[in-house]
């Protein structure tokens, strides 16, 4: 067994991921008609969540989702319902491949296709891997990436060009009613604890200090994606940029260091972090397909594999930045209703098991 630190790296990569997710820019659509009480909000019902996650959690010890459910509902709603999660754990990598590659073309080349392919191959080699192995790389993503960011917040509360005042005023629109899809897009930093359930058995039970470290580095990152932007481009500035983030990058100047601008590094760093997520989610779906369909055995892997690699071409074939920004809000969505359907099965089959 793992040691607890990996349930803090999962919400913690689940939470910087939300840069490449568009979750800026969903925020500064709505940012002068609720956006902020929606982060407020957000945090609010994704810490309720968690906790009541973890209490219900802690009744079924060393047991997966089916056999929780084993005891209590049919077979065909258990299949029905992990069926809805093997698509959904699809559709979330689909969409951030695309999202990642649509990064590298803007800002790196512009051969998305080579790109795409490259990606593509990548993670199914990677996802093919035993779940301990994809945790190992996770642990080496993080460690890596981490200082790089607390390097950027270190420049961020260090810079002259950063107006607080630009800050304070996005403060004056918090008492606005707020929107669905900015509510649904703040609560998907805290959607992390979904993946117990397949990560959970190979990991320690964690604990309520590693609980609140989790939750407090959700609530900051989530905070800091919203606020850094505004520092440096004002409520009026953050509403023209597309890829708001890589924008604030790159007005960062950093003097005494050995690159004055830190942008390439930075969308490097990104891409990494969003393609350990896509192998994460690729691989969920492929270990909630064996849940689904035990008495297929091994083919079950190859029959994800060929689903997951056929919905990543034909979604990438048909889908601009748009309609990726639509599909996004339509995930976030589904994920909040899939987790709360997840809660009410939780506290359903305890209560039955009492």
């Amino acid at each position: 067994m793992l040691g607890q630190r990996y349930y803090v790296y999962l919400f913690y990569i689940n939470a910087l991921v939300n840069v490449t997710a568009f979750i800026p820019q969903i925020l500064y659509k709505n940012r002068f008609n609720g956006s902020l009480f929606s982060l407020a909000l957000s945090t609010l019902i994704g810490t309720f969540l968690i906790f009541l996650f973890q209490a219900q959690i802690k009744k079924f010890p060393g047991q997966n989702i089916t056999q929780i459910m084993d005891r209590i509902f049919p077979k065909w709603f258990q299949k029905t319902f992990l069926f809805f999660n093997f698509t959904l754990q699809i559709f979330a990598g689909t969409l951030f491949l695309i999202s990642n590659t649509q990064i590298v073309s803007h800002f790196l080349t512009p051969n998305s296709i080579i790109v795409f392919y490259t990606f593509l191959l990548l993670i199914v080699f990677s996802i093919m891997n035993q779940t301990n192995s994809i945790l190992f790389m996770l642990e080496i993503i993080v460690l890596l990436a981490t200082p790089f960011y607390l390097f950027i917040m270190l420049r961020f509360f260090t810079d002259h060009l950063v107006m607080i005042d630009f800050i304070k005023q996005s403060w004056t629109y918090l008492m606005h009613f707020p929107k669905m899809n900015s509510i649904a897009s703040g609560l998907f930093v805290f959607t992390g604890f979904t993946n117990f359930f397949i990560y959970g058995e190979h990991i320690l039970p964690i604990g309520k200090k590693q609980l609140l470290i989790a939750l407090g580095i959700i609530c900051f990152v989530l905070f800091s994606s919203y606020f850094v932007p505004i520092g440096y481009f004002g409520l009026n500035g953050v509403g023209k940029e597309s890829y708001v983030w890589v924008t604030t990058v790159d007005s960062m100047h950093f003097d005494y260091f050995f690159l004055e601008r830190m942008l390439t590094i930075f969308i490097l760093v990104q891409i990494g972090i969003t393609l350990m997520y896509i192998i994460l989610s690729y691989h969920s779906s492929l270990q909630y397909l064996q849940l689904m369909a035990k008495n297929v055995g091994g083919r079950s892997k190859w029959v994800g594999i060929f689903v997951v690699v056929i919905s990543a071409l034909i979604t990438q074939h048909f889908t601009d930045e748009f309609k990726l920004l639509i599909l996004f809000n339509c995930f976030f969505i589904s994920r909040i209703i899939l987790d709360l359907f997840l809660m009410l099965i939780l506290v359903f089959a305890s209560k039955r098991q009492m």
